[in-house]
């Protein structure tokens, strides 16, 4: 048989157990800080992403100028991460990519059958090339309707792209092997 005395302690253990749990989850919910932090038009620092921001900390950095881990898209960035049509530099310098477009109607153009044209981007820099046109096209490095055999793209459908990655310095002129008139540069420093 229980004494009274064992029942008004599982009582008082029971009722603790309870506060105790409440002001775990009050203080978690009121106390804590988010890990990931958004920041849009605004300048953010920390963990989190920034969009047309400038972002120090971790995260990743759209239209920004970011410093730190993280990724930043069309923008300057600092740090760790990846950066897209960027600057990148700090640890391993982030993986950098830029897009170019094959305009409409290129097929009777030249140089600016490619835009931007011509491009600039740092060693390490990925490159796509998009067809925003209505007929196929490629790309292929070299000049005067002849291939160098850098980079062949395959035959782009509109809407098709192709990317390349340029690993040492240098002037890089390309064409389209379908529309021998229509050429570009990449310039890799």
């Amino acid at each position: 048989m229980q004494s009274k005395n064992d029942d008004n302690n599982k009582a008082v253990l029971a009722t603790l157990a309870l506060i105790l749990l409440s002001l775990s989850v009050a203080s978690s919910i009121a106390i804590s800080t988010p890990h990931y932090a958004t920041a849009q038009g605004v300048t953010g620092q920390g963990s989190g992403n920034a969009t047309n921001a400038t972002m120090t900390g971790t995260g990743n950095a759209t239209n920004a100028t970011m410093t730190g881990t993280g990724n930043a898209t069309n923008a300057t960035m600092t740090g760790t991460g990846n950066a897209t049509n960027a600057t990148a530099t700090g640890a391993s310098g982030g993986n950098a990519s830029t897009s170019v477009s094959i305009v409409p109607g290129s097929s009777t153009l030249t140089t600016d059958a490619f835009s931007p044209n011509p491009i600039q981007v740092s060693v390490g820099t990925t490159v796509t090339w998009t067809n925003d046109d209505a007929q196929p096209h490629t790309v292929n490095s070299g000049e005067n309707a002849t291939p160098s055999g850098l980079f062949d793209s395959p035959i782009m459908p509109p809407a098709g792209t192709f990317e390349y990655t340029f690993t040492e310095a240098g002037e890089f002129p390309y064409f389209c092997i379908l529309h021998p008139n229509m050429v570009g540069t990449v310039s890799v420093s």
